[in-house]
């Protein structure tokens, strides 16, 4: 049993709880000395490196979602797929829509088979299988030679992307201890953006070609990191959890040991105690589960942040920003040349992220971070407004000063906090499936941006161009409110921790105010 005692002072929530456990081991968490993140990093490098490597499969993410944008700006592609409109081959803003939407409707399914098959048969066949559904989907892409052959290649990709965006972070979180657990899971973002960067680079080079290959050689690209995956997927570990939840005890102690944890049994055990706890409560695992009990608010914020991530307008801000770029009046070599730049100033976001998310906290980085974008979005939709004279640029480069800055704060704050955050909120027995419902969510909101967004600024439908910055303005600001009220600080917390605070009904706000010591 737990005896827990609340003293709440300028709003400040103190509590300390006893859990009673078996003892697990003759030295108490008191008398281990505390390790440097370095030091932690120097042990679980094999923890780290694995995780690095099932983390690739978000490369392909990236790339894909900048390439169903970034090509939409691509001459030869605009001739193949659209259409003459005053003098100017453009692609209908009704083919972009399915274009962009198809990867997304693809995800949903891809993201709840792979919880479903993760659970089943491991993170490491799940993503396989996706490797292998990808590979098929890409040489649809590269060969297509009507829209509608194109449109169903980018669909059947999606199922893989599904796995691609669920399984690394949830493998992450499940072989790195909690000392690393920010930095690993944050990094998918990092692979994803370096997708996007490699996308850009790519697109950059080949956009000006006069042939088809202007947007197949981008689109061949895609092929390489699922290759790579297949070939070295055999020798990399299955996660703990699955092999301990699957009644294989012995293999999943060492694996441990080979991730470099120093007491793999006491490991082991601390886990089959979480398991346990867990199963006390409710033993099934199904997608209804995580709307049940404690799980249901587990899964509300693993939703929400995929929300959030949505709602600032990032689909806009960094997907669409090339296209973006040559409305405004830059021309197409300078277009890609910007939104080099906002992958590659992202990219530098990410990395300083890792130093935030274990200083700051996740739930201080993403309240800042957003804030920060709703006055980008806000001054975007302002300098729209300002006429643009011939010789004089300025309100143009002016918007794109704040997209760069955009992509920067972005992958700073709420975009690497989303895939920390969605990985540690979900239970144990669950986190395979709460994670792919956080994807499904982040791609049916993806779906309609992609429907909105051409709508909203494109020349043949209401042309609103940067003014568009108004309405994500609102919209981030709503999420703030969101973050405020309902993201928890999940920082050094252990997920036995987590399990208790959740099962406790502890406010999102008293988190990081709450000790939990374990005897």
């Amino acid at each position: 049993m737990a005896d827990n005692t609340y003293k709440s002072e300028d709003r400040t929530v103190k509590n300390v709880v006893e859990v009673e456990a078996a003892t697990i081991s003759e030295v108490s968490d008191e008398e281990e000395k505390p390790k440097t993140t370095w030091q932690m990093a120097s042990q679980y490098r094999a923890a780290i490196l694995w995780s690095s490597f099932i983390g690739l499969a978000g490369i392909n993410w990236g790339m894909d979602t900048l390439l169903s944008n970034g090509v939409i700006a691509v001459p030869s592609f605009q001739k193949d797929f659209g259409y003459n409109f005053k003098g100017q081959y453009i692609v209908s803003a009704s083919w972009q829509i399915a274009f962009n939407t198809a990867a997304s409707i693809g995800g949903c399914f891809g993201a709840l088979a792979s919880g479903y098959l993760a659970d089943k048969i491991g993170k490491r066949f799940a993503l396989g299988i996706g490797c292998l559904i990808s590979i098929g989907s890409v040489f649809i892409q590269v060969f297509a030679g009507q829209p509608g052959t194109l449109l169903v290649g980018k669909l059947i990709n999606g199922l893989s992307l599904g796995s691609f965006l669920a399984i690394p972070s949830s493998y992450a979180a499940e072989i790195c201890p909690v000392e690393l657990r920010g930095l690993t899971t944050s990094a998918v973002q990092l692979f994803i953006g370096i997708g996007q960067l490699m996308a850009n680079l790519v697109l950059k080079g080949t956009g000006t070609l006069d042939t088809s290959w202007a947007y197949k050689i981008p689109f061949a690209l895609q092929f390489v990191f699922p290759v790579i995956l297949l070939l070295f997927l055999p020798m990399c570990p299955e996660s703990p959890w699955y092999l301990l939840r699957t009644r294989n005890p012995n293999t999943a102690t060492s694996t441990l040991a080979r991730l470099g944890y120093d007491d793999p049994t006491k490991t082991l055990a601390e886990m089959q105690k979480t398991i346990t706890f867990e199963e006390q409560r409710v033993d099934a695992t199904t997608y209804l589960d995580c709307f049940r009990g404690s799980d249901l608010r587990r899964t509300e914020i693993a939703i929400g942040i995929f929300s959030v991530s949505q709602l600032v307008g990032v689909v806009f801000a960094i997907g669409y920003s090339s296209y973006f770029f040559q409305l405004a009046g830059l021309s197409t070599s300078s277009s890609f040349s910007m939104s080099v730049g906002v992958s590659v100033l992202g990219l530098v976001g990410v990395v300083c992220s890792w130093f935030l998310l274990n200083q700051a906290g996740r739930r201080p980085t993403a309240l800042v971070g957003t804030s920060i974008l709703v006055v980008l979005l806000l001054l975007v939709g302002i300098l729209d407004v300002i006429p643009v004279r011939t010789g004089n640029l300025g309100p143009v480069y002016g918007q794109v000063a704040c997209i760069i800055l955009f992509a920067f704060i972005y992958l700073l704050t709420i975009g690497p906090v989303g895939y920390a955050l969605f990985a540690e909120v979900s239970s144990s027995r669950l986190r395979s499936r709460t994670v792919g419902l956080g994807i499904v969510v982040q791609n049916l909101f993806g779906i309609l941006m992609h429907i909105v967004i051409p709508l909203l600024i494109n020349p043949d439908a209401a042309a609103l161009g940067g003014k568009i910055g108004f309405i994500f303005g609102g919209t981030a600001f709503m999420s703030v409110v969101w973050l405020y009220f309902r993201a928890p600080e999940t920082a050094h917390r252990s997920f036995e921790e987590l399990d208790y605070l959740f099962a406790k009904g502890v406010p999102a706000r008293a988190f990081k105010g709450v000790q939990v010591v374990v005897t």
